[in-house]
């Protein structure tokens, strides 16, 4: 096993050099143009996908080989257990991507940390870590599509995104990433035997290879098919997003009509005897809207940012970029690099350390239950908006008609204008959400002679399988006094199969596949305990399509493996009962279907002998 595993290494010692070299330009490079350690998650992924690509195209390289069948023969054939060979190779891979992957990565942060003035914490040593892990898990991948020979196996790939692909803590995606690094290991050990086209043997091999193809499938067929709906609906002319005229009632229609639109319809099926008067003042009117900045904060260590984590003092020359081991922002000079300390809660030089992983609203400085305003000439910074745990803010001060609002998660804050606009504000009133903030698109505030008009327009969940969502139309007096004028559910724009896709494709593969989602903290802003529950129950119509999907794939695999074993076909059936098309569709990239068998023909009777003697 040290022989292949050394052999292996100096196979590839001199592609490795270069190919380290150049990944390590690359990222100095990025470092000249950019700082990709404060770039948000769309342009750090890229250095994600440049990792799995790499440990994809050496798997590729590596087992074109070796798949040969004299090849074959010649790496099996040797006084060493299949288990010592695949080991040997895989650790002397891992060791090449090391060198590669890691080591570059990990030289640039270090080089960075060492050498320049900008911000390093603990959670970036991680990344060459994470790119390490992928980089591995894209290789062991490429190793299964090379050796099994199967061309739809290629859905393993997803599995891997699926388990690791999230904004969370670095930390905390190491459990999913090396959950996923011994998934596909024990995916690529199967194909790894003497007869590479057969299915793997035994329970313990097919399950290593079933679940994640099972997985597989299932981001296959759930966004395949979703991709091919949508196109098939605009060729069409009948997709409600890209229509001309909406479908009249649903979500769509709300997000295309202006507020005073919106508002207009509410009012015109409302019972209130001041709708019509209303209705006539909102012609001279200008129609404001609130609406969610974010719904998600950032979480202390993630691997990615969510939010920009920089911002410029030109006032003073400072470049101030949040460090998540003080939970502050560290200032540098703009000009030469230079130190120029730190940013708390109360502004420059000020030690308190922000309560939570602050955003850039706009020009506020924003925490999970503080808003900030920044004072440029003095370098302070004032919290004008204040809320308690459990509520969270989800974006600064937005103005309607000279009135700030404020929006969290469980209600909508009007405020007083004070004289002094960098002072703390006072509420004037507020409102709390008649229904969950997950699923607010939007508030349209419509600030007449004798109070307020706000239309709460929900239904951003619909496409997902939220059923219940509404247009709720209230009425705030002078006095600070709620009202409801209008409620309106919103008609599904959408058809209830596509809505429910992810679920009644299969129940149990998605409550697997949504456990990261789950478990880990992604600063996800919650829906208020207390806020009125939508309908959480599945339409009848849903239920049926999942057990008519796990009934016809049964029957699927049934038929598929007519003449196999009895045993093997019953276990097979039973699985695509359990995991519907999933299932089934693992089971046809799995298992080789069985060649017919010839038919007998008769021999010709020999002369002068009848046929039935």
């Amino acid at each position: 096993m040290k022989d292949l595993f050394i052999a292996e290494c100096r196979r590839f010692r001199n592609l490795a050099c270069i190919a380290a070299a150049v990944w390590l330009v690359l990222l100095q490079f990025s470092t000249r143009v950019a700082e990709p350690l404060q770039q948000q998650w769309q342009g750090q992924t890229l250095f994600l996908l440049v990792s799995a690509v790499a440990g994809l195209a050496f798997a590729v390289f590596q087992f074109s080989g070796y798949r040969q069948p004299s090849r074959w023969l010649w790496l099996m054939h040797r006084p060493l257990p299949p288990s010592r060979i695949f080991g040997a190779l895989a650790l002397a891979s891992f060791a090449v991507l090391v060198f590669v992957v890691a080591l570059p990565a990990l030289l640039v942060i270090a080089g960075i940390d060492q050498y320049t003035g900008n911000t390093v914490d603990a959670r970036h040593y991680l990344i060459p870590l994470h790119l390490l892990l992928t980089s591995f898990t894209a290789w062991l991948g490429g190793a299964y599509l090379m050796l099994s020979g199967r061309r739809g196996a290629f859905v393993v790939l997803f599995v891997p995104v699926l388990l690791s692909w999230h904004l969370a803590s670095g930390a905390a995606l190491l459990l999913p990433a090396l959950l996923g690094v011994a998934v596909m290991a024990a995916l690529a050990w199967t194909a790894f035997k003497p007869d590479r086209t057969a299915p793997p043997a035994g329970l313990p091999g097919r399950l290593a290879a079933g679940i994640p193809l099972v997985l597989g499938c299932y981001c296959l067929l759930l966004w395949g098919g979703a991709a091919v709906f949508q196109t098939g609906q605009m060729l069409l002319g009948q997709s409600p997003i890209n229509r001309p005229v909406p479908p009249p009632g649903g979500r769509t229609e709300l997000i295309r009509t202006d507020g005073a639109g919106n508002l207009r319809r509410a009012l015109k099926d409302a019972h209130d005897p001041r709708a019509a008067h209303w209705t006539r003042q909102l012609a001279l009117l200008e129609v404001g809207k609130v609406e969610p900045e974010g719904y998600a904060h950032p979480v202390r260590g993630a691997i990615a940012n969510l939010d920009k984590t920089q911002w410029g003092d030109g006032a003073h020359n400072i470049m101030w970029t949040f460090n998540h081991d003080h939970m502050m922002y560290e200032g540098r000079d703009m000009h030469t690099d230079a130190p120029r300390g730190w940013f708390g809660m109360n502004g420059m030089n000020d030690p308190q350390p922000f309560d939570s992983v602050p955003v850039i609203p706009g020009k506020f400085l924003m925490t999970r239950q503080h808003l900030l305003q920044l004072e440029t000439e003095t370098g302070r910074a004032t919290t004008l908006v204040s809320v308690r745990a459990p509520e969270v803010l989800t974006g600064g001060i937005q103005e309607v008609g000279r009135q700030g609002f404020v929006l969290t998660n469980q209600r909508l804050i009007a405020l007083r204008r004070n004289a002094d606009p960098q002072a703390r504000m006072e509420e004037r009133y507020s409102v709390a959400l008649p229904g969950p903030f997950g699923d607010l698109g939007r508030v349209d505030v419509a600030r007449l002679l004798d109070g307020t008009l706000l239309s709460f327009n929900f239904g951003r969940r619909m496409t997902w399988g939220e059923t219940g969502s509404r247009q709720h139309v209230l009425f705030v007096d002078t006095a600070g006094r709620v009202q409801t004028v209008s409620v309106r559910e919103l008609a599904h724009d959408f058809p209830l199969l596509f809505e429910h896709r992810d679920w009644w494709l299969s129940p149990v593969v998605h409550a697997i596949a949504t456990l990261p989602e789950r478990l880990l903290d992604k600063g996800q802003i919650a829906d208020a305990p207390s806020t009125p529950i939508l309908d959480a129950g599945r339409p009848g119509a849903v239920l049926a399509a999942a057990v008519m999907a796990s009934l016809l794939s049964a029957g699927l695999a049934a038929w598929r493996l007519r003449g196999d074993r009895p045993r093997r076909r019953l276990a097979w059936t039973a699985a695509a009962l359990v995991l519907g098309p999933p299932g089934v569709a693992a089971m046809w990239i799995l298992e080789p279907r069985l060649p017919r068998r010839p038919r007998t023909i008769p021999e010709p009777a020999a002369a002068g002998i009848p046929a039935h003697a």
